[in-house]
C-alpha cells in the first residue's frame, strides 16, 4: 500500500511539473503578445490561478514525504535527539488533525458547490466543483502522508535501529543530548 501511495505522489509530481510548464509557457506567450502589441488569450490568467491551486495541492503530499516542505528548524535543530522526535510526532499528530479538517470542510464545500451548480464566471465559464475539488483530494493525501510520518516516527523510537524518518543516523549517539 505504501509503494502505491508513493506511486501517485511521483506521478502527481510529474503531473505538477507538466503545470508549471503550462503556466510558464502560457504567461511567456501573455507577455510577448503584450509586447508585440498582440492581443492575447483572455483565458491565460484565470487558467494560471487554477493551475497554482491545483500545483499547491496535488504536490503538498509529495513534499511533505520528500522532507522539502516548509519548516522552521532553528530551535528543533538545537534540541537532542529524544525531543526532536516527540516535537515530530507533535506535528505528525497536529498535522493528521488540521488535514483531516480542512480535507472535511473542503469536500462539503466542493459537494455543495456541485449541488447548487455554481459556475465561476469569467473569461471561461468553470464549475466551482471543478475547481475546488483538488483541495479535500489535496489535503486527504497530506492526511495519508502525516498518518505514515507518525508511525515512522514511533518506530524510529520504539526501535532505535529502525530507519530515522528524520535521516540523522540509526545509531544510539544521535539520542538526548548527542545530537548534531
Amino acid at each position: 500500500m505504501i509503494k502505491f501511495f508513493d506511486r501517485i505522489n511521483d506521478f502527481l509530481a510529474v503531473v505538477i511539473s507538466i503545470i508549471l510548464v503550462l503556466m510558464t509557457l502560457t504567461i511567456g506567450y501573455a507577455i510577448f503578445a503584450r509586447a508585440v502589441r498582440l492581443p492575447g488569450p483572455v483565458w491565460i490568467v484565470q487558467f494560471n490561478e487554477y493551475a497554482m491551486l491545483w500545483a499547491t495541492f496535488l504536490g503538498a503530499a509529495w513534499l511533505l514525504s520528500k522532507k522539502r516542505h516548509v519548516s522552521i528548524e532553528l530551535v528543533v535543530s538545537r534540541l537532542g535527539r529524544g525531543t526532536q522526535k516527540v516535537i515530530h510526532l507533535v506535528h505528525s499528530l497536529l498535522g493528521m488533525g488540521l488535514c483531516a479538517t480542512l480535507c472535511w470542510y473542503g469536500a462539503a464545500t466542493t459537494i455543495e458547490n456541485f449541488q447548487r451548480k455554481v459556475i465561476n464566471v469569467q473569461a471561461v465559464d468553470v464549475p466551482m466543483a471543478y475547481v475546488l475539488v483538488v483541495i479535500p483530494f489535496g489535503f486527504f493525501l497530506l492526511l495519508l502522508q502525516f498518518i505514515r510520518n507518525f508511525f515512522d516516527e514511533v518506530r524510529a523510537i520504539m526501535d532505535p535501529k529502525a530507519p530515522d524518518p528524520l535521516g540523522q543516523g540509526t545509531t544510539g549517539e544521535e539520542h538526548e543530548g548527542g545530537g548534531h
